[in-house]
């Protein structure tokens, strides 16, 4: 996968040991992480611990791994570590009578949860892309008219503008949208992202 420059950059400055790039790092992908360890039917509570042996390993090993651009997939990368660390904690904590690693049920709830999760945290990076472009009252204006689905005549209210204008900032911003997540999905065959 190719990573778009800020997604690319963050890993950079994760390497690095950035501490804020290390905050936007698990803030992104902790539900990531989260919502995949559930697969393995682990309380919320366990859950969370998954996220944070995760986010040790990956910080444990940050210095080690090299992104190698159309070799290696980070996301591949990630999803390893995820299950490894999911296995790591169930065995850990499993009675001494042997309880049997569950399985998650289907073909590969883990490929395919992880890969939704992925999606997500992508559309998100995309987003945060879409903030950068416009103004801040455009994208205020698309997020709550189009993305929350706000009535447009409360957000013409707090907002102060017309009408008009919240139509232009949704216009606007699903082109530039569209955009993006076209540029995405041709980096990565895989992701067939969609607009929200």
């Amino acid at each position: 996968m190719r990573y778009p420059t800020t997604r690319k950059s963050l890993l950079e400055r994760v390497q690095s040991g950035d501490e804020v790039s290390w905050n936007e790092f698990y803030c992104r992908y902790a539900p990531v992480v989260r919502a995949v360890a559930a697969l393995y039917r682990l309380h919320p509570d366990e859950c969370d611990d998954v996220v944070q042996m995760v986010m040790t390993k990956f910080f444990g090993a940050r210095e080690r791994y090299t992104y190698r651009e159309g070799k290696v997939k980070f996301r591949t990368y990630f999803a390893t570590v995820i299950r490894s660390c999911a296995v790591d904690y169930i065995r850990a904590n499993a009675s001494p009578a042997g309880t049997r690693l569950p399985e998650p049920p289907g073909e590969d709830p883990f490929g395919d949860r992880f890969l939704e999760e992925w999606r997500k945290a992508v559309l998100d990076e995309a987003l945060d892309e879409l903030r950068l472009r416009v103004d801040g009252k455009t994208y205020q204006a698309f997020e709550w008219y189009a993305l929350q689905g706000r009535p447009v005549a409360d957000v013409t209210a707090v907002l102060s503008l017309t009408r008009n204008q919240v139509y232009l900032a949704k216009s606007r911003c699903t082109a530039i949208l569209r955009e993006i997540v076209s540029r995405l999905n041709r980096a990565d065959g895989e992701l067939h992202l969609d607009l929200p």
